[in-house]
């Protein structure tokens, strides 16, 4: 009877406490050390072809995936070898980055990107271990508050990212009009884009649906880049013309296509205001107030873009940045994190900068559970945002002109059970100052991985 009744205690401690983290990638070894107990289970449902919990969706016990439309979540039996022409690759692509490559490495590096068989490793490298390594940050128990247990901190795993053959995820395809005039075919082009806006923000309205009933906060390390798009509606354009669009058109044409996207996005987010948006802002160096980012552009007081900071010192020498569409920044470089197989990598990102967020906001909101403090998504951004190391470098950068600060985050919670939010945040401040940079820490490096891209 002892046994039965401490199972039922530590059942509900389990559900009361633990919150999770929907992390919309390309899917995560669960089965790693890193993550094996760490995954949300619909304990609702049982493996037997039927959907026990009604909830549309036949046996998801791991989660979903939104590419096949079909529980599994992972292809455990995948073995892709990080060879040593792939590491040269992500080497030389961080130097550069950082600007210290040598005209004998840059030729190396040069021929490398035009090696289309490497091309396709490197992407399917990234497609296996991509969603392993940004589940296994977003619930690191590492840095703990000393209210919180193991058991706190889940994981949802949803496979949004990947190339679908058939079903909602499949992206709409262009056709062009083999005759007409020049309006017609202008309008056929515009009925694409309206056509593959719609499915791109229907697909992230499914994903997003799904999670909302299981998970506080949605991670999503992807994006639609602005060059992306670039390169997108060039193709269209060449299709359709048989000739190439000018680079100024181009850019007009990928503002509209992203301006919009932003736009639908933004409607479809509203309608969640419980649950807290994390996305990653890119990893190619540029302004996205002036080059749109999807999905991290779309800004709501739910949502945050986080750029990618080295350790918390100062901005990665690869992020993106943005002084109205980028909020924050988070450690991003040189993460070590479990990749499949039980093995570990250290790569670069801020697809690693994103879930480091995530994380820190699951531990608060399972804090404030645990302490019994109301805490509303729209509330812990403002706290996210105004405890953050301030640095002058970064003032023109992002919002908040600084990088995450997670015991000031913590101390500012429990410093709510007697304070509003504006004291709480004050006195989180005065408890941990500013830490001072230390300019003999050594950069360490990482591959630096191309962020998924959503098409």
């Amino acid at each position: 009877m002892k046994n039965i009744i401490l199972t039922l205690i530590v059942s509900f401690q389990v559900s009361s406490f633990a919150h999770v983290a929907a992390i919309l990638d390309n899917g995560m070894d669960y089965t790693h050390k890193e993550l094996k107990y760490k995954i949300k289970i619909n304990e609702r449902e049982v493996l037997n072809s039927r959907d026990d919990d009604h909830n549309g969706y036949r046996d998801d016990i791991r989660g979903w995936n939104f590419i096949n439309m079909s529980n599994k979540v992972f292809d455990l039996h995948r073995d892709i070898e990080i060879t040593d022409e792939i590491k040269l690759y992500y080497a030389l692509k961080a130097k550069f980055s950082l600007e210290t490559i040598t005209d004998t490495e840059l030729a190396t590096y040069e021929e490398l990107k035009k090696d289309k068989e490497l091309k396709k490793k490197r992407k399917e490298l990234t497609s296996w271990i991509h969603g392993t390594h940004v589940g296994a940050i977003a619930v690191s128990t590492k840095d703990l508050p000393r209210e919180l247990t193991s058991r706190d901190l889940k994981a949802l795993i949803i496979t949004y990212l990947g190339k679908a053959t058939e079903g909602p995820a499949k992206a709409p395809e262009f056709t062009p009009l083999k005759s007409g005039t020049e309006l017609q075919k202008k309008k056929h082009i515009a009925s694409h884009w309206k056509k593959y806006i719609s499915w791109q923000v229907k697909k992230l309205g499914l994903a997003v649906e799904y999670a909302a009933s299981k998970a506080v906060v949605i991670n999503g390390s992807f994006g639609q880049s602005f060059k992306g798009a670039k390169k997108m509606v060039s193709a269209v354009y060449k299709e359709q013309y048989d000739k190439e669009l000018s680079d100024e058109e181009a850019v007009i044409q990928a503002r509209v296509f992203m301006t919009s996207l932003i736009e639908k996005s933004t409607i479809l987010i509203k309608r969640y205001p419980k649950m807290l948006f994390v996305f990653s802002a890119g990893n190619k160096k540029s302004d996205t107030d002036e080059f749109l980012h999807f999905p991290s552009s779309i800004r709501l007081p739910n949502l945050l873009s986080v750029g990618a900071s080295f350790d918390f010192q100062t901005m990665a020498y690869f992020s993106n940045f943005g002084k109205k569409t980028v909020d924050l920044f988070a450690p991003g470089v040189a993460i070590k994190s479990a990749i499949p197989k039980q093995e570990y990598l250290k790569i670069n990102g801020t697809s690693q900068a994103a879930p480091f967020i995530t994380n820190v906001a699951l531990k608060a909101f399972t804090l404030a559970t645990k302490i019994g403090v109301r805490l509303t998504a729209k509330t812990l951004k403002q706290i996210i945002m105004d405890t953050v190391q301030v640095r002058t470098e970064l003032k023109d950068k992002s919002v908040s002109s600084g990088i995450v600060y997670p015991n000031r985050i913590y101390s500012a919670i429990r410093f709510l059970r007697d304070h509003k939010r504006l004291k709480a945040i004050a006195l989180a401040i005065k408890k941990y100052p500013t830490i001072v940079i230390n300019k003999s820490l050594k950069v360490e490096d990482g591959f630096l991985m191309e962020l998924p891209e959503i098409n």
